[in-house]
């Protein structure tokens, strides 16, 4: 473009494709500035979102551990590994004592799975502890305790502490892969 070209684009002196091409780009700025905004925007209420849930959840730990110092048991089916990880975790934590095979509150399942009969005193520590690793261990640990706390908080949950007859509980299942399995005095379900 030479220095005639450059004085009639300035003075605007532009061929219909030229002020075509012009517009087009000018569109496409304004398009892409606004969905700039748009995104920022989203993103700003995505991290308002995680910031209320963030508050409502530290809200409701405190009454979450109360409704499961109320519960009289929970089953808990994991890896054998995954128990001895949740119990390293809970170690020196004060009134907590493991289960244990010979009182008959840990079984044996197949694959190295395990099912675990915890108090609600138990479960309630176990929400203290994991909530407290999820925050201050590092990443490895903060992951598993994050996942520790979720699946016991959301059994926990399902409680009704004021309903007039006690609901039965799911497991705390730790395997994404499966169901629970049945326990041998257990009904399988009819077949189709």
């Amino acid at each position: 473009m030479g220095l005639a070209d450059f004085i009639r684009i300035a003075r605007g002196n532009l061929t219909p494709e030229e002020q075509a091409e012009r517009d087009a780009a000018a569109r496409a700025r304004r398009e892409q500035r606004e969905a700039d905004v748009a995104r920022q925007a989203a993103d700003a209420d995505a991290i308002a979102a995680q910031k209320v849930a963030l508050v409502t959840e530290r809200q409701r730990h405190p009454s979450r551990m109360e409704t499961a110092v109320g519960i009289s048991t929970i089953e808990l089916v994991c890896h054998a590994d995954t128990l001895d990880r949740l119990l390293v975790m809970l170690d020196r934590t004060i009134g907590w004592r493991s289960p244990t095979q010979d009182e008959g509150r840990v079984e044996k399942l197949d694959g190295h799975m395990v099912r675990v009969l915890l108090s609600g005193q138990q479960v309630s520590l176990i929400l203290l502890r994991t909530a407290d690793r999820a925050a201050n261990a590092w990443a490895g640990e903060a992951a598993l305790a994050r996942r520790f706390y979720r699946a016991f908080a959301s059994v926990v949950d399902q409680v009704d502490p004021n309903a007039p007859v006690a609901a039965a509980l799911p497991p705390v299942l730790l395997d994404d892969r499966v169901s629970a399995p049945a326990r041998h005095d257990e009904v399988p379900p009819p077949s189709q």
